[in-house]
């Protein structure tokens, strides 16, 4: 038994120092694992700072504004581009629920759209664009990237949210869109005015063509072929100077196209005379422009053709003629005055007659001798005032004029003096306004005063009072003076012909003269190199207007 128990003894104790050693080999094996693990933690820990400080830096790095919000929508993290783009502070930010951030600002509805509706459904969203006007920066327009991630070891999910400022970027794609439009417009207006101009040139009737840099044809209008009797086949690609056979090889042509344009852009009324083989020998002027396009494009001379041939016919026809007509004038008027000289001195003689016959034959003669006699004094006076007027008229066109600068008030005064004293019988009320001196010639200048004052007077005698009012408008080019009267006036048809030389609208009964004073008028004022004319209604008046030009 005893045997028994100390076998038993032994066994046991050698199975406790087996155990022992078990049991110091597994404590061996726990610390050793403890110890690989915490050094797996400690790994795993520098990992996970190490990505954390990596995500710090990269989400204060990037330029686009990010921040992160907790399940509440409370801010947790700000990359420092949010803090310096929204103008906001870090005291002001983190730890504030998103909506409340700068005083509210960020109370945005298709913000909260995106964060309360459409991410609770759908982890990721992309190009979510919000637009809105901060207090402080503006009018922004954003795109706006969600990412919602669920963290591991039950922490709670966290709301990435990066934000783009696509303001300019759409200011630029607006401002490209806007251009595109302007482009299609643009285009069609130009396809429009390319088209128009095409009508244009084939419409009018003067010649056009239009040349590329080398001189060569690029179109012609209709009206060239018909005048210059070609063909498009013959034309369009040819050097100008071949067109018909080298018939528009012309000296003058290469002048204008080779020396003159290369120096001045646009030239007009260039004229050309050409014998032409197909048309005969033709006068033309021709206008060139040259037009320097756009993008790079070649430069296009255009050149229109008038044909004057005509008309230089009959321009010098017209001259032969006013040559003619010049020494026809001028021998009417050595004839007029010859004769008007000629027939003072019968006519002294008659008036002579007639009154020493009325002094001293009066008592013998009968009534109707007496009437007679008075009939022919008042023909001879009416007869010397013709010759008189008739000289006048011979002398303005003739005699030399001796310019000088005239004050015209001066003038006019003494006119209306002498022309008032000439009829003391009539009340006229006289309103001279403030005239310019003028540079012209005193005598023959105040016989237009005379001439038109006297008219004045003479078309007011049916008025119990006679207004007439004197005055000018200075323009740029001349002086515009004016004589207007409240007499009889006349039809308008008749303005035209009242300058004319004996030309009356009333019969001497009514109003005696001769019909020249108006004529000489005309004359002088053309001699100064300016206009008449007249305005006037029936039995309301009437006003007469002349022009002197300036120095």
């Amino acid at each position: 038994m005893k045997l028994y128990d100390k076998k038993k003894e032994k066994v046991l104790n050698k199975n406790s120092s087996a155990a022992k050693k078990k049991l110091k080999s597994s404590d061996v094996q726990l610390k050793n694992t403890n110890l690989r693990a915490r050094k797996k933690r400690e790994v795993i820990k520098q990992s996970a700072d190490e990505a954390s400080e990596f995500a710090e830096s990269i989400i204060n790095t990037v330029r686009e504004p990010l921040i992160a919000l907790d399940q509440d929508l409370r801010v947790v993290k700000v990359s420092r581009s949010f803090y310096d783009f929204f103008k906001v502070k870090p005291e002001e930010t983190v730890g504030q629920l998103i909506y409340d951030l700068g005083n509210k600002q960020w109370d945005i509805p298709k913000l909260r759209e995106l964060l309360e509706t459409i991410l609770p459904q759908k982890a990721s969203f992309d190009n979510y664009e919000v637009e809105h006007d901060f207090t402080t920066i503006g009018r922004r327009i954003m795109l706006l990237n969600a990412r919602q991630i669920q963290r591991v070891l039950g922490k709670e999910r966290i709301i990435l949210l990066a934000i783009e400022d696509i303001t300019e970027r759409k200011e630029i794609e607006a401002g490209l869109e806007k251009t595109r439009k302007e482009l299609i417009v643009i285009k069609k207006s130009a396809d429009e005015a390319s088209e128009f101009a095409e009508s244009v040139i084939n419409t009018v009737r003067e010649p056009l063509l239009s040349l590329d840099q080398d001189l060569r044809v690029v179109t012609v209008s209709r009206s060239f072929y018909d005048f210059f009797k070609v063909k498009p086949e013959e034309t369009v690609g040819q050097l100008i100077y071949d067109l018909g056979n080298k018939q528009w090889d012309i000296p003058k042509l290469r002048e204008l196209l080779e020396d003159i344009l290369p120096k001045k852009t646009t030239f007009d009324d260039y004229e050309v005379e050409h014998d032409f083989a197909t048309i005969g020998r033709r006068i033309m002027l021709l206008n060139a422009r040259q037009i320097q396009r756009g993008l790079g494009k070649e430069r296009i001379i255009l050149l229109a053709i008038e044909d004057i041939t005509e008309r230089r016919k009959i321009e010098n026809g017209l001259e032969r003629t006013r040559k003619e007509l010049e020494v026809a004038n001028k021998e009417l008027e050595s004839f007029s005055y010859s004769v008007s000289h000629d027939l003072r001195a019968p006519l002294r003689h008659i008036s002579g007659y007639v009154e020493l016959l009325t002094r001293h034959f009066q008592s013998e003669l009968s009534e109707k001798g007496v009437h007679y006699l008075d009939s022919i004094a008042d023909s001879a006076h009416q007869m010397g005032i013709l010759i008189d007027n008739l000289l006048q008229f011979s002398r303005t066109g003739r005699a030399e004029m001796q310019r000088s600068q005239l004050e015209m008030n001066g003038i006019v005064q003494e006119v209306v003096e002498s022309v008032s004293k000439d009829n003391p019988d009539r009340t006229i009320e006289w309103v001279v306004r403030k005239l310019p001196s003028v540079y012209g010639d005193d005598a023959t200048l105040r016989l237009v005063w005379m001439n038109l004052l006297s008219n004045a007077v003479k078309f007011t005698r049916t008025r119990e009072k006679a207004l007439i009012e004197i005055g000018a408008k200075v323009e740029t080019k001349e002086v515009i003076f004016f004589v207007r009267d409240n007499g009889v006036g006349f039809d308008m048809k008749y303005a035209q012909k009242l300058f004319g030389v004996f030309q009356r609208l009333h019969s001497t009964e009514e109003f005696e003269g001769t019909g020249i004073g108006l004529a000489n008028v005309h004359r002088i004022v053309m001699r100064h190199g300016g206009r008449t004319w007249a305005e006037a209604e029936l039995n309301k008046g009437a006003t007469f207007y002349f022009t002197i030009p300036h120095n």
